[in-house]
């Protein structure tokens, strides 16, 4: 059985496309194993054991003869490219091919199989001379590339964070709300992502969990992996842009200074989420390569530290009647209670030639689904449960929340929102031409009520200390209630463009009003994340501030930023 989800070509097309099929395939190795830049002698038993199982599997898929076609006969290193790519997609799709190719290729590195040049994944863009300077209270040295706020975790009354720190390599701190004091930054390891001329890739930003005995560990740095990994068993797709998912573990419980490698996870995933349960397992979510893999899903059960095999979650699948395109998602985890977690998704439609559309970058539809932990099984908004893993076809019959194929809004991104009545709800990030915004779907009364205003934002107002009505609200979080009234941490640009942090109070939480600003400052981008502890009260805000080339995230707590 394959894989992942095959194309079926129809009946009347396998005769002709055999035939054409075996002769490209035949001209396509021959040659690559003739051409007098090949470094390495082709081996024709593997020759024709690797053209044997494409004829086999090609009477009823034809993705291979579609990416056969993309080679231009004169030159060289398409035929090279194509080879390598339809290798990728013989090795993901069908695990038979899996050992003769690994036989083959044993001791042999990516540039003695393929003769390709070598990657080009820059320039790296050089820092200005002198940077923008950015207000203080800053915890971290000046970052590039797009870290956000960092991953945190409270344990006890400590702040742990995890951030993409200098040249992507993961670096750690942790603050202590008692008696302020910080620990670090550490770097924490080594990675592969943006080093020598590579250009700075945010994909690798780290997270952070600590296990039931006490140590910690931080996943990170993958977008892909590395060519010299070889081929990528979980995935049809080859890597393009470097970077390896790694695994590292602190040597010690509750102790940071040192971190060990744990070879647990596939090298070639992309990026990282997790949700810790009330019983100590771990959940880890990526997805197993680039745009052309499964998401999965790691489990460390409680009294371990290494994950267990990955469950394939969702599965790729060429189109139809257009196979050089392929359906995949964008998932995001959400823990909604002490079992159980809501995963959103999106529809990611994306092709084998790696070409993007601009206009709504494949991005299409809101999903929703949910995991039990308790059984490790999925079900959707209407409690079915739900066999993995999740095509298109299925998605689209049992998990669709939002269709936006029939609307001008795209949703770019989702999140899953818990709301006061526990309904299942997915926010996305609405886009068109001319505007931006989040939105809301709920599952009330059996159907789907989709382009919903966020909680809370309807109808809601902001006024600075000049009785202005601010119009530019970028971020309002709740912070807590003392003495009846309300307070809300606050991101929003002003009337002249500055882009200001601030504290604000409500009688309502719906009629919100400035009641002190910390940071403003012109040209700048603020993100905003607020620090929950295990109760659920909010103890402190990360904010990441950059102005140019200057960049850098900040904790606030108690009124005031604490700086490292």
């Amino acid at each position: 059985m394959p894989l992942f989800i095959p194309l079926k070509a129809s009946v009347a097309n396998r005769i002709k496309k055999a035939v054409v099929l075996n002769l490209v395939i035949a001209t396509g190795l021959l040659n690559s194993a003739c051409s007098t830049n090949t470094p390495v002698k082709q081996n024709t038993a593997f020759l024709d054991e690797r053209a044997a199982l494409i004829k086999k599997y090609s009477a009823t898929d034809n993705v291979f003869s579609t990416l056969q076609n993309q080679v231009d006969p004169n030159d060289p290193q398409s035929s090279e490219y194509w080879r390598w790519r339809i290798d990728q997609y013989l090795y993901g799709a069908y695990p038979d091919y899996q050992a003769i190719y690994d036989k083959y290729t044993k001791g042999k590195s990516f540039h003695q199989i393929y003769n390709l040049p070598h990657e080009n994944l820059g320039p790296k863009k050089a820092l200005p001379a002198s940077l923008p300077k950015l207000p203080e209270g800053y915890f971290t040295d000046n970052l590039q590339g797009n870290p956000h706020t960092g991953w945190h975790d409270v344990i006890g009354d400590k702040v742990f964070i995890t951030y993409q720190g200098h040249l992507t390599d993961p670096y750690i701190a942790s603050y202590d709300l008692k008696n302020h004091q910080w620990e670090g930054p550490y770097k924490a390891a080594e990675s592969t992502l943006s080093k020598g001329d590579r250009k700075i890739d945010s994909h690798g930003r780290p997270i952070l969990e600590q296990d039931s005995k006490g140590h910690f560990h931080i996943i990170y740095g993958g977008h892909g992996g590395e060519r010299e990994d070889s081929l990528n068993p979980l995935s049809i797709d080859t890597p393009h842009a470097g970077g390896r998912m790694l695994h590292v573990m602190s040597e010690k419980p509750n102790d940071m200074s040192k971190f060990v490698y744990v070879n647990d996870i596939t090298p070639f995933a992309s990026y990282t989420a997790s949700e810790k349960m009330a019983n100590g397992d771990i959940y880890l979510f990526t997805r197993t390569g680039t745009h052309k893999s499964p998401w999965v899903y790691y489990k460390m059960p409680s009294g371990a530290q290494t994950f267990d095999k990955p469950v394939i979650i969702t599965a790729p699948t060429p189109q139809e009647h257009n196979p050089i395109n392929v359906d995949t998602f964008y998932i995001t985890p959400k823990k909604v209670s002490d079992t159980e977690i809501a995963i959103s998704s999106l529809w990611h439609e994306c092709n084998f030639l790696e070409e993007h559309n601009k206009t709504n970058y494949g991005r299409i539809n809101s999903y929703y689904m949910k995991l039990d932990t308790t059984t490790d099984t999925f079900y959707n908004a209407q409690n079915e449960k739900l066999a993995l893993p999740i095509t298109l076809a299925k998605a689209n019959e049992k998990t669709l929340a939002f269709d936006s194929t029939q609307r001008e809004e795209t949703p770019f991104s989702t999140v899953p929102v818990v709301l006061e009545n526990n309904a299942p709800a997915v926010a996305y990030q609405a886009r068109t031409k001319s505007y931006r915004e989040w939105r809301v779907t709920s599952f009330e009364s059996g159907q789907w009520k989709h382009s919903q205003p966020m909680p809370g934002a309807a109808n809601r107002t902001l006024t600075d200390n000049k009785n202005i009505t601010i119009t530019n609200i970028l971020k309002l979080e709740f912070l807590g209630k003392e003495q009846g009234q309300y307070t809300a941490a606050v991101t929003y640009k002003d009337t002249k463009g500055q882009s200001i942090f601030a504290t604000a109070k409500s009688d309502d939480k719906q009629n919100w009003r400035v009641d002190k600003i910390f940071l403003s400052s012109t040209k700048t981008r603020l993100q905003m994340e607020v620090v929950n502890n295990e109760q659920g009260n909010t103890v402190a805000v990360l904010l990441n501030v950059k102005k140019g080339s200057a960049q850098r995230l900040y904790l606030w707590s108690e009124g005031k930023f604490r700086p490292a």
